[in-house]
Protein backbone atom coordinates (compact mmCIF):
# COMPACT_ATOMS: atom_id res chain seq x y z
CA UNK A 1 0.00 0.00 0.00
CA UNK A 2 1.43 3.41 -0.76
CA UNK A 3 -0.28 6.87 0.80
CA UNK A 4 0.08 10.90 0.01
CA UNK A 5 0.62 13.03 2.30
CA UNK A 6 -0.57 17.23 2.31
CA UNK A 7 0.24 19.30 4.73
CA UNK A 8 -1.68 22.55 5.01
CA UNK A 9 -1.66 25.65 6.91
CA UNK A 10 -5.57 26.27 7.97
CA UNK A 11 -7.44 29.05 9.72
CA UNK A 12 -10.55 27.47 11.61
CA UNK A 13 -12.85 29.01 8.53
CA UNK A 14 -10.82 27.35 6.22
CA UNK A 15 -10.78 23.99 8.50
CA UNK A 16 -14.44 23.97 8.21
CA UNK A 17 -14.60 24.71 4.92
CA UNK A 18 -11.82 22.44 3.93
CA UNK A 19 -13.48 19.22 6.11
CA UNK A 20 -17.38 19.94 3.78
CA UNK A 21 -15.04 20.14 0.42
CA UNK A 22 -13.42 16.45 1.10
CA UNK A 23 -16.41 15.19 2.37
CA UNK A 24 -18.69 16.76 -0.83
CA UNK A 25 -16.00 16.68 -3.68
CA UNK A 26 -12.97 14.99 -2.96
CA UNK A 27 -13.96 11.59 -1.04
CA UNK A 28 -16.75 10.77 -4.36
CA UNK A 29 -13.68 11.11 -6.57
CA UNK A 30 -11.36 8.98 -5.01
CA UNK A 31 -13.91 6.89 -4.22
CA UNK A 32 -14.19 6.42 -8.18
CA UNK A 33 -10.08 6.01 -8.38
CA UNK A 34 -8.92 2.64 -9.06
CA UNK A 35 -7.06 1.41 -6.60
CA UNK A 36 -8.25 4.27 -3.73
CA UNK A 37 -7.98 2.54 -0.07
CA UNK A 38 -8.87 5.32 1.87
CA UNK A 39 -8.47 9.07 3.34
CA UNK A 40 -7.31 10.11 6.45
CA UNK A 41 -7.75 14.04 7.69
CA UNK A 42 -6.02 14.77 10.85
CA UNK A 43 -6.52 18.35 11.80
CA UNK A 44 -4.84 20.80 14.75
CA UNK A 45 -7.22 24.05 14.46
CA UNK A 46 -5.88 25.09 17.37
CA UNK A 47 -2.07 25.31 15.69
CA UNK A 48 -3.71 25.96 12.16
CA UNK A 49 -2.46 22.51 10.65
CA UNK A 50 -4.22 19.94 8.37
CA UNK A 51 -3.13 16.79 7.03
CA UNK A 52 -4.67 14.43 4.77
CA UNK A 53 -3.43 11.15 3.61
CA UNK A 54 -4.94 9.09 1.07
CA UNK A 55 -4.23 5.86 0.76
CA UNK A 56 -3.91 3.75 -2.56
CA UNK A 57 -3.84 0.00 -3.56
CA UNK A 58 0.01 -0.11 -4.52
CA UNK A 59 2.80 2.61 -6.41
CA UNK A 60 0.62 2.03 -9.79
CA UNK A 61 -2.43 3.58 -8.82
CA UNK A 62 -0.58 6.01 -6.46
CA UNK A 63 1.26 7.48 -9.88
CA UNK A 64 -2.26 6.78 -11.85
CA UNK A 65 -3.53 9.20 -9.31
CA UNK A 66 -0.96 11.81 -9.04
CA UNK A 67 -2.19 14.01 -11.93
CA UNK A 68 -5.20 14.54 -10.77
CA UNK A 69 -4.89 14.51 -7.30
CA UNK A 70 -2.26 17.67 -7.49
CA UNK A 71 -4.71 20.08 -9.56
CA UNK A 72 -7.79 18.91 -6.95
CA UNK A 73 -5.23 20.26 -4.02
CA UNK A 74 -4.69 23.39 -5.92
CA UNK A 75 -7.91 23.34 -6.47
CA UNK A 76 -9.01 23.04 -2.85
CA UNK A 77 -6.11 25.45 -2.28
CA UNK A 78 -7.56 28.24 -4.31
CA UNK A 79 -10.61 27.99 -3.04
CA UNK A 80 -10.49 27.96 0.24
CA UNK A 81 -7.61 30.05 0.47
CA UNK A 82 -5.28 27.13 2.37
CA UNK A 83 -1.56 27.21 2.29
CA UNK A 84 0.48 24.26 1.20
CA UNK A 85 3.25 23.08 2.74
CA UNK A 86 4.28 19.75 1.69
CA UNK A 87 2.92 16.79 -0.69
CA UNK A 88 5.00 13.81 0.23
CA UNK A 89 4.52 10.38 -0.75
CA UNK A 90 5.20 7.01 1.09
CA UNK A 91 5.03 3.09 1.44
CA UNK A 92 2.93 1.98 3.81
CA UNK A 93 4.61 -0.40 6.00
CA UNK A 94 2.56 -0.90 8.59
CA UNK A 95 -1.53 -0.25 8.76
CA UNK A 96 -3.88 -1.70 11.64
CA UNK A 97 -7.33 -0.40 12.76
CA UNK A 98 -7.80 -2.88 15.28
CA UNK A 99 -11.19 -4.62 15.06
Amino acid sequence: MFARMHTLETTPEQHDQGLEIVREQLLPWLRDSTGFRGLIRLSHPGRGKTIVITLWADEEALRASDEAGKRLSELTAATVGVSKRELEEFEVTLFDVGG
